[in-house]
């Protein structure tokens, strides 16, 4: 439907940002990677259409390695939408392609949503297609640390209390977040914070 989408970024949240075109806003459901990229007045997104029966929805990404780690995630059974943008908000697509060569069952189990059981499906069924499409992405040494995943949730956790994203930005400068080992400390001393205002 879209290859890419490009306009002024009238509105930007944790999971989706608008992309005004000549009027007409687009919703474009995106990564916690590409939330952190956008910061233009003026954004260019790529774009993947999601069309069932019941529903018609945009992705957005920031660079065209992770809208093509997405939709082989997609071409999976039993990973939607949903599933996808969490595995791709948690591992960036260089650190994705060497969980799933080198058969990493362990980091991909980290991910809300993947058990052992769906993680070796995933990896039985992906670790070709990966190996063949996304020969241009160098893999690159994972390394163990849960960070990423950690910030995601303490975002979403703030923005689902109705914090806006300048606001939620101010607190976790306050805090290390490299040095919390679960989402609940961090939350936790996040929220000391809040209540000496």
């Amino acid at each position: 439907m879209y290859e890419y989408i490009y306009g002024k970024l009238s509105l930007k949240k944790i999971d989706y940002a608008v992309l005004d075109v000549n009027g007409i806003g687009y919703k474009l459901y995106t990564t916690l990677s590409t939330y952190n990229k956008l910061k233009n007045e003026y954004e260019k997104l790529y774009v993947v259409s999601y069309v069932r029966e019941d529903i018609i929805r945009l992705y957005g990404f920031y660079d065209e390695s992770e809208k093509e780690m997405f939709s082989i995630f997609l071409s999976a059974s039993g990973i939607g939408p949903k599933l996808a943008i969490a595995i791709l908000s948690t591992y960036t697509t260089a650190e994705l392609k060497e969980i799933i060569l080198s058969e990493n069952l362990k980091e991909l189990s980290k991910v809300p949503g993947v058990g052992p059981k769906k993680g070796q499906k995933i990896i039985f069924e992906l670790k070709d297609k990966i190996k063949n499409r996304l020969k241009h992405i160098d893999s690159i040494e994972f390394k163990e640390n849960n960070t990423t995943y950690i910030e995601e949730d303490v975002k979403l956790a703030l923005d689902s209390l109705g914090y806006n994203d300048k606001d939620i930005e101010k607190f976790l400068d306050k805090v290390d977040i490299n040095s919390y080992k679960d989402t609940e400390s961090a939350i936790r001393d996040i929220f000391k914070i809040i209540n000496k205002k």
